[in-house]
Formats: structure tokens, C-alpha cells, sequence
């Protein structure tokens, strides 16, 4: 049993995913397996998948036998998992080679159900931004970590290169929801995090990359739109 379980949701990222592998393998911390999820991809992803990861037992492919939707791909992570942590990884996103080793660490120590860190945002341009976020706390309820999102209207919470979850927490909650497609990773996080406290650390542990080919930069206006029911709903909950 692996400590860190990397799980990649895999669709069309032919493109990417050698970066986002190789970001895998370079890891400091190495008691991790990684499971990828291909659901039903067109292009050359798998070929590429399966040449990489030949011979190394740490990776396993998985290959979804019908298109799910993201929400149900990502909900995969749950599966057979007997990991301490769980960390979701986009299929066009790095992880830097200290991340693993540096969020277990805080994991652990402040025993706590999310781990959130800074990352880097890589554009279109190539030029990366790297966002502050309000507060960097060790310890803070989810509950007022979303009303501080609430009132600083923006992602306080990075996506999901920026997170390590804890794997009990993901298996004890209803995970990710199709519900919220636009905004699935941050409720996701409400409902893994409910109840229970997280951590802000200032440290850049990855990149995001934000892709023109991405679906979510093609309909960013439904995007935003979604944000702001999700913020309602959250206010509606007593955020």
C-alpha cells in the first residue's frame, strides 16, 4: 500500500500527459502509486500512456468502458483506494518535484483533511502567474475557509495540482458532483472538507495550465456563471 495515491482523470491530452507523467516519476517523496483513468479518449493518449508507464508497476491504466462524465471519472479516485492521501492530477498539469513530499509533511503534522498550496499558473502565452491567496493558516475550519471565499470573490483554493486530500475524508464524502461541472473541484473540496479542518501554505508546489483547447477556457463564461450558484449555495448553508 502506496501512501500517496496520484490519481490522473485522462481525456484527449495527447498533447500534455508526458510532462504530466514525468512530473510523476520525479517526485522526491516515492512511496506513491499512480492510477490513470482514461475515459474513452480519440487521440494518441493512451499509446503514449501505455509506452510510459511500461514496467513500472507504481502506474496502472485504467480504461473506462464508456465516456463518463468528468465528475464520474474523477469519482474513480475513490476505488480501491487504501492510501493515507489522495491527490487528483489534471492530465495537463506538473506537479514540482518537491509537492509530494512537502504537503505529506503538512498533512501529518497538523492532521488536518485538505492540504491546500500556492501554484503557478501557466497561460496560453507561456508567461506563469503566481497567485497569492488571503491567508496561509495551518489550521482553519472549512467553514470559514469558504466564507473567506465567499467575501474575497476568487479561488482561494487553487485546483486540484494545488491539493493533497486526505483518503478517508474522500471515501467518507459524496465526492465530486456532476452538479457542479463548472466548479467541480471546489465542491468537491466542501464536501470532503465538511466539518473538519484544512491547511493554507504558502508554498508553490505545481503548475495549472490554462489551455486554449481546454473546455473549461472555451465556456469560462458558463464557468463564472457557475461560481456564482455555487456561491449562493454555499451562502444558503450559512456560509
Amino acid at each position: 500500500m502506496a501512501t500517496i495515491r496520484i490519481f490522473i482523470p485522462l481525456y484527449n491530452a495527447e498533447e500534455y500527459i508526458l510532462e504530466t507523467l514525468n512530473s510523476v516519476k520525479a517526485q522526491t517523496f516515492q512511496d506513491w502509486d499512480c492510477v490513470i483513468s482514461d475515459d474513452k479518449s480519440t487521440d494518441n493518449s493512451v499509446e503514449i500512456v501505455k509506452k510510459f508507464i511500461e514496467g513500472d508497476s507504481r502506474f496502472k491504466l485504467l480504461l473506462n468502458e464508456k465516456h463518463l462524465s468528468v465528475a464520474s471519472n474523477w469519482n474513480l479516485s475513490k476505488a480501491n483506494n487504501n492510501s493515507l492521501a489522495t491527490k487528483i492530477l489534471c492530465s495537463d498539469d506538473v506537479l514540482y518535484p518537491h509537492c509530494l513530499e512537502h504537503q505529506i509533511k503538512l498533512l501529518n503534522e497538523y492532521i488536518t483533511s485538505i492540504v491546500f498550496n500556492r501554484r503557478d499558473i501557466l497561460l496560453p502565452s507561456g508567461r506563469k502567474i503566481s497567485p497569492q491567496t488571503p491567508s496561509y493558516v495551518k489550521s482553519i475550519n472549512a467553514k470559514e475557509a469558504f466564507a473567506i471565499y465567499i467575501k474575497s470573490g476568487r479561488n482561494i483554493f487553487g485546483e486540484p495540482v494545488s491539493a493533497l486530500i486526505r483518503t478517508k475524508d474522500l471515501l467518507d464524502s459524496k465526492g465530486f458532483s456532476d452538479l457542479h461541472q463548472y466548479t467541480l473541484d471546489l465542491s468537491g473540496y466542501y464536501e470532503i472538507s465538511k466539518n473538519k479542518q484544512v491547511t493554507f501554505d504558502e508554498e508553490i508546489v505545481g503548475f495549472f495550465r490554462v489551455s486554449k483547447s481546454q473546455w473549461s477556457y472555451k465556456l469560462r463564461h458558463i464557468q463564472n456563471a457557475e461560481q456564482l450558484e455555487f456561491k449562493l449555495e454555499l451562502m444558503k448553508c450559512s456560509y
